[in-house]
Formats: structure tokens, C-alpha cells, sequence
């Protein structure tokens, strides 16, 4: 279930930022290691397991991290993809789902 929303684009270097209310809703702050896990239709990033196989991101200063290239290749995600920037507190997660042209 999502608890707050919003729109945004990633950067071409592959950054985006994590909304504020999103980091202090899960708690991530700068330093924090998330991990990234690809779906069909966007990514998850939630603060990382001990055992897992998924990429990874340090976030740095004010909630920025790094969508792995090989991700934004997969899902073809440019610097004119637009996202919506979901936070899901049940499973601690942000969630990023591609925002297609025509539901903009």
C-alpha cells in the first residue's frame, strides 16, 4: 500500500533523490546502503538485507543514489523517464514505477 507519492526524473548520471518525507518515513539517511532490486516496471530500493543478491547504493547528501546502468539499461530509463516516487512502509521499501506518456 502506498503512504505518499510524487513525480520526478532521474538524472543523466543515473541519480535521483529519495524525497525527504520518503527518508524520514524509512529512516535512511546519508551513508545508508540500499538495495536495488529491478522489476518489470520500475525498481525497489529498501535498506539492505544481510543476505542478499541484489545491486546496491550508498545514499549520499540530501537522499541522492545511483539507479545502477545496468538497470536503467534493462528498463530503457533515460534522463526523460519520469517516475513515481512511492513509499511503501509495510515492506519499508521506496518504490519507483515508470510513469508512461500517456498517463502524464
Amino acid at each position: 500500500m502506498c503512504h505518499y507519492e510524487e513525480c520526478r526524473r532521474i538524472r543523466k548520471s543515473g541519480h535521483l533523490t529519495i524525497p525527504k518525507i520518503i527518508r524520514e518515513q524509512l529512516e535512511i539517511s546519508d551513508g545508508d546502503v540500499l538495495m536495488i532490486m529491478e522489476k518489470p516496471l520500475g525498481v525497489v530500493m529498501k535498506p539492505i538485507d544481510d543476505n542478499h543478491i541484489f545491486n546496491e547504493s550508498v545514499v549520499s547528501n540530501n537522499g541522492k543514489v545511483n539507479i545502477p546502468v545496468e538497470i536503467r539499461r534493462n528498463l530503457k530509463i533515460s534522463e526523460e523517464t519520469n517516475f513515481s516516487i512511492k513509499l511503501d512502509k509495510e515492506r519499508s521499501s521506496v518504490v519507483l514505477e515508470i510513469v508512461e506518456e500517456e498517463n502524464r
